[in-house]
């Protein structure tokens, strides 16, 4: 209780000989006439308030409470001093307290009940009826009646004051450290913010206030990412995952490194989870280095995976922020256990995995299976192709484990030819969706419409790189734009040739009738037949050299032609086809029959 309370409580205070009290030595002590300065008591309660998360009205509850259990302890100090007194008289015993409505004077009131004059047993809680008409207001008081009886608070002393203050201080931190689990309580479960009030780097140990409370963050308790670096003063958003009681104030238990932390700021950022319209189905984390979620959708119009990720990466950019280079795994939720695990090993590429009868068990639900305390985890062999088990197991085996964690299966991975090598007998994927389609054509979904959405802060916070995708994804991509290319190309051959033939032949029929009619030989045909006839003039000669000049073209086309064929004819590689044959036949020959002697003595 504060000291501006004390002083409200002391004012107009007299020195007088104080009358002789029940159960207490008479002695000198200050009078008080129960007046109250508003003011100051006002400008007290709202202070307690606003320091201690307590109403204005519940501080005048607990005020009031607490000098009417300082008057009892005043005024009986034998009986309501002793807590281990069990006197049934304690239970009998009670008093009233009651300011008026300007908080400006309290009464104190001593509640009785009406007895027999004969039949009184303690003076303290019965009163007889003659006595009763004399103090009490009231008119037609019977036996049986209880009636406030006044007390003259003057008779109070310094003492009784010194008692309220200490009951009120130690009922305030109660009521105060009540108030603030009440508050916090609420919010285990939720992220809050908190401002770094101490730090130590070196230690790797930040204090953090939220308020009227207080939480800690240390490397060595594993509740900090490897990469959290704080300074004094800055806002840090933590995961609430407990309020410890016994402290006082109470102590928040927090932390940066568990699954909930993730789950929560993906929540915050993802509208369409707040909504139900998507689903976090389960979540696998190592804090710092990786973290797995499957999601699905509860409207098949929604995609969960881009409703994640959000416009431009947006959403998914906001929950990165805060992990400082951990790697997120977006992949969307599969009804099937054989699909979840090659869903779950993305971005790595599964060709097969060996799998029980239970994935292919209608009967068996695997949900319900993984809440028993005795679920024992099946054994699967992932199979990837050549080259891929790195990516599948993941840098110290991260990639593997998560799988594992979120599929609630022991995975190991193998490549193609391990597996051949050691003999596996295991499930091509595309035998897995015909084993799945043929139990429940409904529930399949190809793996390659899934997208596992591999997120890297770099990749995130550089705008010119896309997210990565899985392998299979860009090879599905690839051919789609050579489909796309290949019949622009022949559309344009199609609209220039019918342009362009007719323009040419209509040209050159032109230039012949111009020839025709505008130009007049000088001499005519049957002239130049008689001339060709009787003499062979230079140019019968010129002609004879054209005509050498013509075969030596004819023979040098012909060489070119002839430098320009296959090596092979038509008939020689029908030749090498037939021998090929022949040597793939031979090669089916078993050998060893000739090896044995008893072959040749039947010859």
């Amino acid at each position: 209780m504060s000291e501006e309370l004390e002083n409200v409580l002391e004012e107009e205070v007299v020195e007088a000989p104080a009358p002789k009290k029940r159960g207490r030595k008479s002695s000198s002590a200050v009078k008080i006439t129960g007046k109250v300065d508003n003011s100051l008591f006002t400008e007290a309660l709202s202070g307690i308030e606003k320091d201690s998360m307590i109403s204005f009205e519940n501080v005048a509850e607990l005020l009031i409470s607490t000098m009417q259990q300082a008057y009892l302890e005043w005024s009986y100090p034998g009986l309501f001093k002793d807590k281990d007194n069990d006197d049934p008289a304690k239970e009998l015993i009670k008093a009233e307290i009651k300011f008026n409505d300007s908080f400006t004077k309290f009464h104190i009131y001593d509640i009785k009940t009406i007895t027999e004059e004969d039949d009184i047993v303690d003076d303290a809680y019965q009163i007889s009826l003659e006595e009763a008409h004399e103090v009490s207001k009231k008119k037609n008081l019977q036996i049986g009646d209880v009636i406030e009886v006044p007390f003259d608070v003057t008779r109070l002393d310094k003492a009784y004051v010194r008692r309220v203050k200490q009951l009120f201080q130690a009922k305030l931190k109660e009521a105060s450290r009540a108030a603030i689990l009440s508050v916090y309580q609420d919010k285990i479960g939720k992220l809050i913010d908190g401002t770094v009030i101490k730090a130590d780097p070196e230690s790797g140990s930040y204090e953090l206030s939220f308020g009227k409370a207080e939480g800690f963050l240390r490397k060595n308790g594993k509740s900090m990412l490897p990469n959290d670096r704080f300074v004094v003063g800055e806002k840090v958003t933590v995961y609430l995952s407990d309020v410890y009681e016994k402290t006082n104030p109470p102590s928040l238990t927090i932390t940066r490194a568990n699954e909930q932390f993730v789950l929560k700021l993906l929540e915050r950022a993802v509208p369409e989870i707040q909504d139900g319209l998507v689903v976090v189905k389960a979540i696998a984390r190592e804090a710092g280095k990786r973290t797995k979620i499957f999601v699905d959708s509860t409207s098949a119009n929604i995609d969960p995976v881009g409703a994640c990720i959000g416009p431009e990466n947006s959403r998914m950019r906001t929950v990165l922020n805060e992990l400082k280079g951990e790697k997120i795994d977006l992949v969307r939720y599969q009804s099937n256990k054989a699909l979840q695990i090659v869903e779950a090993m993305k971005p790595a590429t599964v060709i097969g995995l060996t799998c029980p009868e239970d994935f292919f068990d209608s009967n068996v639900h695997f949900e319900e299976l993984e809440r028993q305390r005795d679920y024992e985890y099946p054994k699967i062999t992932v199979v990837v192709t050549n080259g891929n088990q790195g990516v599948a197991i993941g840098t110290s085996g991260v990639n593997v484990r998560l799988a594992s964690r979120i599929t609630m299966c022991t995975i190991s991975v193998l490549q193609s030819d391990d597996a051949i090598r050691q003999g596996l007998k295991y499930m091509m994927v595309p035998e897995i969706m015909k084993a799945i389609g043929a139990m429940s054509p409904n529930d399949v979904t190809l793996p390659e419409e899934s997208e596992a959405i591999d997120f890297d802060e770099e990749e995130i916070h550089d705008e010119a790189v896309v997210p990565s995708v899985p392998e299979a994804a860009v090879v599905e991509e690839t051919p789609v734009e050579e489909a796309e290319v290949a019949p622009v190309q022949e559309e344009v051959k199609e609209e220039t040739v019918p342009e362009v033939a007719p323009v040419e032949e209509e040209k050159e029929v032109e230039v012949v009738e111009h020839v025709e009619i505008k130009n007049k030989p000088k001499i005519s045909l049957e002239e130049l037949e008689q001339a060709l006839s009787t003499k062979k003039g230079p140019s019968n000669t010129h002609s004879r050299k054209k005509k050498k000049e013509e075969e030596k073209e004819e023979e040098a086309s012909a060489a070119s032609k002839a430098t320009a064929m296959p090596i092979y004819t038509e008939e020689e590689m029908e030749e090498f086809e037939n021998e090929e044959e022949m040597e793939e036949y031979e090669d089916d020959i078993d050998y060893d029959q000739y090896d044995d002697d008893q072959y040749y003595d039947e010859k």
